[in-house]
């Protein structure tokens, strides 16, 4: 028979994965092909393109971001058994510490730089005869980096659930 606890942590590790994998995933997605194909596009087809795509991005990327962060924390001080010093005092407990605190630096440069800046785009978008190239172009380009930026902080957070699962480090 299956334990109760045993449950419930694949339920939380499946829906942490799930969510991060969400998450991390779009932003790949965002810079590996949605840039290319934009780019690629005439000035018309991009400008309709985006106002549909913005707003599906305003929701989606901070919904899968917080739900992750939300299920890793849960897993986390589930694993740690409530501990504090099996969550603060192990190499187990600071490598995930280390990963909690660059999620929520992703979460928050993503909403500042990234969100932040496309509800901009979009609000220039819907503009009947926008002016604004320039100031739209600087946003752009802020959204772009914002994007790389998370990427990169997200595999380093993948990196280090990689470590933390390795039983040898542990340490419990």
């Amino acid at each position: 028979m299956v334990e109760a606890s045993a449950v419930i942590a694949v339920v939380l590790r499946f829906f942490h994965i799930m969510f991060g994998i969400a998450w991390i995933g779009a932003v790949m997605y965002g810079v590996g092909v949605l840039r290319r194909a934009l780019g690629k596009m005439d000035p018309a087809a991009r400008k309709e393109t985006m106002k549909r795509l913005l707003p599906v991005v305003e929701r989606y990327l901070p919904g899968s971001a917080a739900m992750t962060i939300i299920f890793g924390v849960a897993l986390y001080l589930y694993l740690g058994s409530f501990d504090p010093e099996i969550l603060v005092g192990t190499p187990w407990g600071k490598v995930l510490i280390t990963a909690l605190v660059l999620a929520l630096v992703a979460f928050a440069l993503g909403m500042i730089f990234g969100i932040g800046s496309a509800r901009k785009i979009l609000g220039h978008l819907n503009e009947e005869a926008c002016t604004h190239g320039p100031e739209v172009g600087a946003l752009q380009k802020r959204f772009n980096i914002s994007q790389f930026v998370n990427l990169g902080l997200g595999f380093v957070i993948i990196a280090l659930m990689v470590v933390a699962t390795e039983h040898s480090f542990l340490g419990l």
